[in-house]
């Protein structure tokens, strides 16, 4: 683990006195420029970032943890959030919420604040996005602890908490060939995405072990809402080939679908079946009820939580490969 470097340890290395770096670092015009650019290239170099918490509480333990999901208005990272701020408080915790957008550049920018105010630690699920990992190994330079969970990197050592989506989505669709769907449709995300990725593999699985020809998932490069699922749902319908079912990979889409559908005076299941991951709050008075593939956030919340905190405590090694798998389930309702 690389040591973060203090003031002091650039004033020592540069023989100067830590007020003159520290007033070098703020861009204090009492300090010369020529040391000031020395200074600066010493902590550029050197990977210096300010300690907020050395700043600002000082002698008091950080007990901060930073929290990065995708997106606050999805149900699934809502519920998320809202469990693991009361484990939070539980334990004598804060929780700081970050939100990336969706976005690889913003997530950056999340992951450089984090480094400046020193958390303690980081529970993350990483934006549609991403194109690679070096954001998030820069954490374990400065010690930082990092916890993935749900849409993890693959290509770095730490915890990560991931569902069951490759056996779940498998299942999903047998259970709708099984019931005489033929011409099933697969709304999902990127491929980049490991949960997307295992989505897509289950679906066309499963399809291959039953002889189903009819072959079509739809990956969406754009954000996941209720327009895009009318708009989708209207192609789908008016093509040559329409589908008589639809695994939708997020409530958002589906109630686009449903709405369509309604449009069209299309009978749901006769004439479509659906699949949905994730819960609506108003889908115990939707007609008909929705069946959905219900996903444990209250499991993933606490398990990603546990391994925090034991990272955070040196119960557990920050560059150990520790993978916990939890496992969704089907909610058979009306749509199929």
């Amino acid at each position: 683990m690389k040591k973060r470097i203090t003031i002091k340890d650039i004033a020592k290395e540069l023989n100067v006195h830590h007020s003159t770096v520290s007033r070098a670092l703020r861009n204090d015009p009492r300090v010369n420029e020529k040391t000031r650019d020395l200074v600066l290239a010493y902590a550029r170099d050197h990977d210096y970032q300010t300690n907020m918490n050395a700043v600002q509480l000082r002698g008091q333990k950080n007990n901060a943890i930073a929290l990065i999901v995708p997106n606050i208005n999805h149900s699934f990272f809502s519920d998320i959030i809202s469990h693991l701020t009361n484990l939070a408080f539980q334990k004598g915790y804060v929780i700081s919420v970050f939100q990336s957008n969706e976005k690889y550049l913003q997530e950056k920018e999340i992951l450089t604040t984090i480094i400046k105010h020193n958390f303690a630690g980081v529970i993350v699920s990483i934006a549609k996005d991403t194109i690679n990992s070096d954001h998030f190994a820069v954490l374990t330079k400065f010690g930082i602890p990092l916890v993935f969970f749900d849409r993890v990197c693959e290509d770095i050592q730490t915890p990560k908490v991931l569902v069951n989506n490759y056996e779940i989505t498998f299942s999903a669709t047998e259970h709708l060939v099984r019931k005489g769907y033929k011409r099933i449709v697969h709304l999902t995300g990127t491929n980049g995405i490991n949960v997307f990725r295992d989505r897509q593999r289950g679906y066309s699985d499963a399809l291959q072990k039953n002889n189903i020809e009819y072959l079509q998932p739809i990956v969406l490069e754009d954000n996941f809402s209720v327009e895009i699922g009318k708009n989708i749902f209207s192609k789908l319908w008016n093509s040559p080939e329409r589908p008589d079912a639809i695994i939708s990979s997020s409530v958002h889409l589906t109630m686009g679908i449903l709405l369509q559908a309604r449009v069209y005076g299309i009978d749901i299941p006769t004439q479509l079946g659906l699949i949905t991951f994730g819960t609506l709050l108003s889908s115990e008075i939707i007609q008909p009820q929705i069946t959905y593939i219900d996903q444990p956030e209250k499991e993933i919340a606490e398990i990603s939580f546990e391994l925090l905190e034991k990272m955070i405590n040196h119960e557990l090694s920050a560059d150990e490969t520790f993978d916990r798998v939890v496992n969704a389930e089907i909610i058979y309702r009306e749509t199929c």
